[in-house]
């Protein structure tokens, strides 16, 4: 297994004396190139790719917004720009690229109208002057919204969040070579075994209930209008201050003991809505972090997004179409993978 292209070419004549070596100057960097590493992350994170350069005489080196293009065993892997590098006194320099996603970090101020995931997506990825597509097109429309100076990741989170709860279908943003894709989560449900007998060489299972709460209270805040026109009046006062509250409460109380979060009732919520709210935040927050790491054998389609399925013999689990938040290749002789993934928990229930 080989690394079939691995390209560097000049996005622009800026900041160099002469032409030479200039823009549109492509270098083939397979010799000279080591540690590739690529990895694709859920958390709304821009795919990355690293590697390193060691040469002797005359090196390349990577500029700012260079163009790298990676394939391996003929399978185009990434596309992308150059956004660090690092020389070296030994004469090795470490390059970092993002795919065309990291544009999406672009912070803007925009009022969105009711719509679809879609709508902002393509919205933003136009916006950002990138290549784009919709493969999963989601019909649930989100109320309309104030975005003041946040990143288009975040306003499309957001929609995300929302459509999540109402259908309880996760969508993500993934990097598809050079064209970003709005996809339904798992976009693919791979056959492949990942397994104690079967391309696994480690792994690591965690379980935590850190961030769990068993007991949700959705509190209703009353401020009794203060006679005071003093600066201080802007402040709760205890005197005209009060709350109205409900709880939903799991059995794991029992287990665990009593781990309560408290949360602000949405807007104009009557008491039945309160305590449908207080179910559903329940329902979210009221399980164990389950995290499993895998080192196995590489193979292309293990990237965030899809799903697998896993049997590993000394925890007595098989696990099907479980979801992978994380994975990073190392493209080395021995081509492996170590992906992060979620245990127990639907889709809807990753944050």
């Amino acid at each position: 297994m080989t690394v079939t292209t691995l390209k560097l070419k000049r996005r622009s004549n800026l900041y160099r004396k002469s032409k030479k070596n200039g823009k549109g100057t492509t270098y083939d960097l397979r010799q000279v190139a080591a540690n590739i590493k690529w990895t694709t992350d859920l958390n709304f994170s821009a795919g990355e790719l690293t590697f390193d350069l060691i040469q002797n005489a005359h090196p390349i080196i990577p500029y700012t917004g260079d163009i790298i293009t990676f394939s391996w065993e003929h399978h185009k892997i990434f596309y992308g720009y150059v956004f660090k590098y690092d020389v070296k006194e030994d004469n090795t320099i470490s390059v970092t690229c993002y795919d065309k996603s990291r544009y999406l970090k672009n912070q803007d101020s925009i009022v969105w109208k009711s719509g679809t995931i879609a709508d902002r997506f393509n919205n933003v990825c136009k916006r950002a002057g990138i290549k784009h597509k919709v493969v999963n097109k989601p019909t649930h429309k989100v109320a309309a919204e104030v975005c003041d100076g946040k990143t288009y990741f975040d306003m499309i989170k957001s929609a995300i969040t929302k459509t999540r709860t109402a259908t309880k279908h996760m969508y993500y943003v993934y990097c598809n070579y050079d064209t970003v894709e709005l996809r339904r989560a798992p976009y693919k449900k791979l056959k492949i075994i990942i397994g104690s007998k079967s391309a696994m060489t480690g792994f690591s299972y965690a379980v935590d209930i850190n961030n769990t709460a068993n007991v949700v209270k959705v509190v209703q805040k009353d401020t009794k209008k203060s006679q005071s026109k003093s600066a201080t009046a802007k402040q709760d006062d205890p005197k005209r201050t009060s709350f109205k509250s409900t709880s939903a409460k799991g059995k794991s109380t029992e287990q665990w003991g009593k781990l309560q979060v408290t949360v602000n009732k949405k807007n104009k919520a009557n008491h039945a809505q309160m305590v449908k709210q207080a179910k559903n935040e329940l329902r979210k927050k009221n399980r164990a972090n389950k995290e499993l790491t895998i080192d196995c054998i590489g193979n292309v389609d293990l990237v965030a997004g899809n799903a697998v399925n896993v049997k590993i013999n000394d925890l007595n689990k098989t696990l099907k179409n479980c979801p992978i938040l994380k994975a990073e290749h190392n493209f080395e002789t021995n081509y492996n993978c170590h992906l992060t993934m979620k245990v127990g928990a639907e889709w809807l229930a990753i944050t």
